[in-house]
C-alpha cells in the first residue's frame, strides 16, 4: 500500500509543482476528481481484474502442467517403442541364426541323401555288371555246348569239354 502511495505522490507532484495560481485552472479539482474516480474503478474493478489474471495463471500453470505430463507420457512411448525395437531386433537376429542352422542342417540332410544315392547307384551298376557278365557267360557257354554237341564228327571226352568251357568262361 505505501507503494502505491508513493507513486501517485510522484505522478500529481509535476501537476502541483507547475500549476499556476493566476487564471483559470482548475487542476486541484480535477486531480481530485482523477483520484475519486481511480478509487472507485479500484474498489469495483480491482478484485476482478484480479481475478481475471489469476484465472488467466492458473489457466497458464494447468496448460503447462498438461503439456509437461503429455511430454512424460509420450517419453513413457519413446521408450516403450525402443524397447519393442531391441525386442523385434532380437527375435529377428535369433530367426536368422535359426535360419542359418536350418539350412546347414537341410545342407547336410541333402548331401547324406546324395551319397547314398549315389552308393546305391554303384551297387546297382555293379549288380548289373555281375548280371551282364554271367548273362554273357551263359551265352558263351550256349554257344560252345550248342557248337560240340551239333558236331558228329568230333567225339571229346567229358572231361576234355568241361577243361574247355572253364577255359572259355575264365
Amino acid at each position: 500500500m505505501p507503494k502505491k502511495l508513493s507513486l501517485l505522490f510522484l505522478l500529481i507532484s509535476p501537476c502541483l509543482l507547475l500549476a499556476a495560481e493566476e487564471g483559470d485552472v482548475d487542476i486541484i479539482e480535477r486531480l481530485i476528481n482523477f483520484v475519486i474516480f481511480f478509487a472507485l474503478i479500484y474498489y469495483f474493478a480491482a478484485d476482478k481484474i484480479k481475478a481475471i489474471f489469476i484465472e488467466r495463471r492458473e489457466g497458464i500453470a494447468s496448460s503447462l502442467s498438461k503439456i509437461q505430463e503429455k511430454l512424460r507420457e509420450s517419453k513413457k512411448e519413446k521408450q516403450k517403442a525402443a524397447q519393442r525395437v531391441d525386442e523385434a531386433k532380437k527375435i529377428a537376429k535369433e530367426i536368422v541364426e535359426s535360419a542359418h542352422k536350418e539350412a546347414e542342417i537341410a545342407a547336410k540332410k541333402i548331401e547324406e541323401s546324395a551319397r547314398i544315392e549315389v552308393e546305391n547307384l554303384v551297387r546297382q551298376f555293379n549288380e548289373n555288371v555281375s548280371f551282364e557278365r554271367r548273362k554273357m557267360e551263359k551265352v558263351i557257354i550256349d554257344e560252345i555246348l550248342s557248337e560240340f554237341l551239333n558236331k558228329d564228327a568230333v567225339v571229346l571226352d567229358k572231361k576234355i569239354l568241361v577243361e574247355a568251357l572253364l577255359r572259355k568262361a575264365a
